[in-house]
């Protein structure tokens, strides 16, 4: 009995899980693909976006007027972010800024650039901006991935 009520409760959470999934713009396998998949912009070479920045949230205003209108369906925009040192940030001397087109679109956290402490940070770097969609659900916010696999791909 109780693992017949285990397999509906499976289920149950399978269906749930899968109709949150509707915000997607893609199907998981193109996800990956564009995660991680072709990218003929950048050489030709697979290029994996796999590094995560912080605060995009302050400047969901400068995400936006670089993918457009907020639609149904996320945005997965190809890019490149200028990473570079914040010396005169007044909340982190080690803080390390990632701008897009020259509008600043968030940092790296606070831990991983302390771990470049004393060093100066300026690369360019392939990178996505990801998510922005509304429908009558709500609204997602826009995020950015860079297209390094740790801090010390920066030096």
């Amino acid at each position: 009995m109780w693992i017949v009520i285990g397999i509906i409760v499976v289920i149950a959470i399978i269906v749930a899980v899968k109709a949150q999934d509707k915000h997607k713009s893609d199907t998981d396998a193109q996800l990956l693909k564009n995660l991680m998949g072709d990218n003929t912009s950048m050489g030709g070479k697979a290029v994996a976006y796999n590094f995560d920045i912080v605060g995009e949230q302050a400047y969901q205003k400068n995400l936006s007027k670089m993918s457009g209108k907020k639609e149904e369906k996320s945005k997965f925009m190809r890019c490149h972010a200028k990473v570079s040192s914040d010396p005169f940030n007044k909340y982190d001397q080690n803080a390390i800024k990632v701008e897009i087109n020259g509008l600043l679109v968030g940092y790296i956290s606070k831990n991983e650039a302390a771990q470049l402490a004393g060093r100066v940070i300026n690369k360019t770097v392939p990178a996505v901006i990801n998510g922005g969609w509304r429908d009558s659900d709500g609204t997602g916010s826009y995020g950015v991935r860079l297209a390094i696999n740790s801090v010390y791909d920066l030096v």
